[in-house]
């Protein structure tokens, strides 16, 4: 089956256990996540089978929304709710206010630095092996890009906070550096992902839907169709002649202005047919395509 689920992922248990129970419920090898959430961490985590798992790769220009409880007064080694604390101090002095103003000043592009407990490689190794064997080591700073952040409610020591970003932003790292600004440090209590382009949690699946779906014979009615994980994407429709030459790996051309890095093809009953991508030449190649090829076309 074809398809990707929305899937709401519980509390304690890691992005690839999800893919494991996915792979079960529908006994298919062909499966994949499109972006990864930490066990603490709960919320929207798309799950792609058979050949949607060719389109994951463009779900990284999409923006994620957050929802984060930040716990002030208190630092871990790993920035979150699992580790070790490492400090304290007391955070009475801090105002609403004070949480405000300093938020601001994470709007836009920042700098972080990841955490050491976090899958980064240093020297071919993840940083969080390093990390459980007391090993600490510099890490390359990173640019990340936060789109808004909304302070929802202070109640000390505890702040809930919305967060929308673009990808490879640690929140962890953002609680962290947001105490550290305060003066009395901070790590991340609990995190819940609202939103990841255009999967959202008020659409998402439990396992125990799932297990329903696949009692009542039902499992491939539930998957979301392939064009959902590229709606940001450009589209363009196509006549047949261009649809055929695409399906037949040869190269077209369009007449658009604008170059994007890919756009979404649909054929002329508004289904979808393939990604293609431009070339140096001024055609479009066909990157990745997804119905069945036709007869090879008379290049000329």
């Amino acid at each position: 089956m074809d398809g990707i689920l929305n899937i709401n992922k519980p509390f304690g248990i890691t992005s690839f256990d999800v893919v494991a129970k996915v792979r079960r419920i529908y006994s298919q090898k062909r499966v994949g996540h499109g972006g990864t959430l930490d066990p603490y961490a709960t919320g929207v985590i798309p799950v792609f089978l058979g050949r949607s798992t060719r389109l994951i790769e463009y779900l990284s220009s999409v923006s994620k929304t957050y929802l984060a409880e930040i716990e002030l007064g208190v630092e871990t080694d790993s920035y979150d709710s699992e580790g070790e604390i490492t400090f304290r101090k007391t955070c009475d002095y801090v105002t609403r206010e004070m949480i405000y103003k300093t938020l601001m000043d994470f709007q836009g592009e920042i700098i972080q630095i990841p955490p050491m407990y976090s899958a980064v490689k240093h020297r071919g190794m993840r940083l969080y092996n390093l990390a459980r064997q007391g090993i600490e080591v510099e890490r390359i700073p990173r640019v990340a890009t936060i789109y808004g952040i909304e302070l929802l409610n202070y109640t000390s020591p505890v702040l809930r906070v919305r967060i929308e970003c673009g990808h490879g932003t640690y929140i962890r790292s953002l609680a962290f550096d947001l105490g550290r600004k305060l003066g009395c440090g901070a790590y991340l209590k609990s995190l819940v992902r609202e939103a990841y382009g255009q999967f959202n949690l008020a659409n998402s699946l439990d396992f125990a839907d799932l297990e329903a779906a696949k009692c009542d014979v039902k499992l491939a009615g539930i998957l979301l169709p392939l064009e959902t994980a590229i709606g940001h994407l450009p589209r363009v429709s196509l006549d047949e002649e261009n649809i055929t030459r695409l399906v037949n790996g040869l190269e077209i051309t369009l007449d658009r202005i604008d170059k994007p890095e890919a756009v979404a093809v649909y054929n002329a009953e508004n289904s979808f047919v393939a990604i293609i991508q431009p070339e140096t030449d001024g055609t479009w190649h066909p990157a990745k395509v997804f119905i069945r090829q036709s007869p090879k076309p008379d290049a000329n």
